[in-house]
């Protein structure tokens, strides 16, 4: 049921104030109940007031330890006796240092376009304002009341889910762990990063994957990059913790020497530079780099093009409220022109992923259906695998390849993916259904997703 709960400030310590009607949903008539808010958790005493309306609770405020208990209508759910309030859900929106601003915060507005069918407390933090030791978040909660909803600054204590769209140092994200276990979604796997190097080493003992992955190596010294270009005409070298194309170089052999290719990213400027390294120079210049970064070697894959614009494809996954993997949908994105990677920030495009199936792959409509489910089924496998590993991922994009012959590749997956890729492709409703899925998921997580 929907229902009122206030903080009151002169009730009895430690006491939960209820009316006749609610108390008659207990068994029996319990002196205590503990009551559940979020991850907080008290035994307090029940005493039944007549002055509260019918579909009011109180707590005490004493027994609430500071935490802000907003005037917003919660779901309240009596099991045994026990009751809990919620949902509280939060969101770790910003990493720490970041200045946080109101444009920031109502950035988040369509995040909430579910809030009426979740209710409850939803607040957003950054991450550096969880408090560990007072198990306290400092945030801003989601209130719609009035004619205009906004976002007001409380404490509030750890949620019952909490979704990660920022950075977690490893202290605070096991800590939270503990607490909320798979609760916290989009969190490390194994409690660690995950990277391009693991990608490969998850994915490719799957016979059913490793046919769909490009073959990669860790590039580890000269011996690994000349393997590779043995067996491809062209090779892609990539920072393991790098997204959006940074640090990628092509590498092709040019004689009896190297030639490092490097995307531009400046939209005037020309779309590589080609470094030149003589054979007894490249193995100080692979040294430099893996001083920088930690690298794998790739094997490149010969990219479709729409005129000079290389394409690949993102295929956005999500859990839904049945907390199965479903895909939302997929996007195509265009490189720049006569440009080695397909960062479309960079001087190019997006597209609905159909559209540019049929147009540029020049498939008919049923032929691209039948590949955008094929890419769907790959990513699907791959998702499940990721389950397996320690963390639950929810919200992430898979960069897909198909090739000139029409083979699929899995290239990269997306753990923090930036759903802003949906309104560049000038698909709105899919960004607004993208961006309200992992509140509808952390809700049915909760527990709170059937109550009424």
């Amino acid at each position: 049921m929907a229902m009122r709960v206030k903080k009151l400030n002169h009730a009895e310590k430690d006491s939960l104030l209820v009316n006749q009607a609610f108390l008659r949903k207990f068994a029996g008539r319990p002196s205590t109940v503990k009551v559940h808010f979020g991850a907080w958790n008290r035994q307090l005493k029940v005493r039944v007031s007549q002055s509260l309306p019918s579909d009011t609770i109180g707590i005490s405020s004493q027994s609430l330890g500071g935490y802000s208990l907003p005037p917003l209508k919660y779901k309240v759910l009596v099991k045994g006796n026990n009751v809990h309030i919620g949902p509280v859900l939060g969101i770790v929106a910003f990493k720490p240092g970041a200045a946080i601003t109101m444009e920031k915060i109502n950035n988040y507005n369509d995040y909430l376009r579910p809030y009426s069918s979740i209710q409850g407390l939803i607040y957003i933090c950054r991450a550096d304002d969880i408090s560990l030791q007072a198990r306290k978040i400092r945030g801003y909660y989601y209130s719609p009341e009035g004619a205009k909803s906004k976002w007001i600054l409380g404490t509030f204590p750890y949620p019952s889910a909490l979704y990660r769209r920022a950075a977690l140092n490893p202290p605070t994200y096991k800590a939270l762990k503990r607490v909320l276990g798979p609760r916290l979604f989009n969190g490390y796997f194994l409690g660690d990063h995950f990277n391009k190097w693991k990608l490969w080493r998850w994915l490719s003992p799957h016979p059913a994957i490793r046919k769909h992955l490009p073959h990669t190596k860790k590039l580890q010294s000269r011996k690994d990059l000349d393997e590779m270009l043995a067996r491809y005409n062209a090779v892609y070298l990539k920072p393991t913790m790098e997204s959006m194309a940074r640090g990628i170089i092509k590498a092709v052999r040019k004689g009896d020497g190297y030639q490092f290719i490097y995307p531009e990213n400046n939209k005037k400027a020309s779309p590589y530079r080609i470094v030149s390294v003589g054979s007894k120079e490249v193995a100080g210049y692979l040294a430099n780099l893996l001083r920088e970064h930690q690298y794998i070697v790739q094997q490149g894959i010969e990219m479709k093009r729409q005129g000079s614009r290389g394409i690949d494809f993102r295929v956005i996954m999500q859990k839904n409220e049945q907390l199965q993997w479903s895909c939302t949908g997929v996007i195509a994105r265009f490189g720049k022109k006569n440009g080695i990677v397909t960062n479309f920030t960079s001087a190019g495009f997006a597209s609905k992923g159909l559209n540019a199936l049929q147009g540029t792959y020049g498939y008919s409509r049923s032929q691209s259906l039948l590949t955008q489910n094929r890419m769907i089924e790959i990513c699907t496998k791959a998702c499940k695998i990721f389950d397996s590993k320690g963390g639950n991922y929810v919200d992430i994009g898979v960069d897909v390849m198909v090739d000139k012959n029409g083979h699929i590749y899995v290239l990269e997956v997306n753990i923090l993916p930036d759903h802003h890729l949906a309104l560049y492709a000038k698909q709105r409703d899919l960004y607004l259904k993208q961006v309200a899925k992992p509140l509808l998921y952390a809700n049915a997580i909760s527990g709170f997703k059937n109550s009424n």
